[in-house]
């Protein structure tokens, strides 16, 4: 599963004034601290209480659960077509 660890190395802490900086439509949870992003615009965000959150079906205490499912879910289904 090299191309999830690249995915997933690729990733990096923002503060959340930085993101919305440099993307101003994107609409964050009102608890959000900071953002993991990712090659290819991904992105996850982190709360104030320690979840790492992608979507409400995807959210967890565990980054590396939450970074699989986004890349299962999302980036391989972008790569399919």
């Amino acid at each position: 599963m090299e191309d999830f660890k690249k995915f997933s190395d690729s990733g990096r802490f923002i503060p959340k004034k930085e993101f919305l900086l440099k993307n101003p439509d994107v609409k964050l949870k009102g608890a959000c601290d900071d953002i993991v992003h990712y090659d290819g615009g991904y992105f996850i965000q982190v709360l104030w209480d320690g979840t790492f959150y992608e979507c409400n079906t995807n959210m967890s205490k565990d980054l590396d659960e939450v970074e699989m499912n986004l890349y299962l879910e999302k980036v391989m289904h972008k790569l399919d077509k």
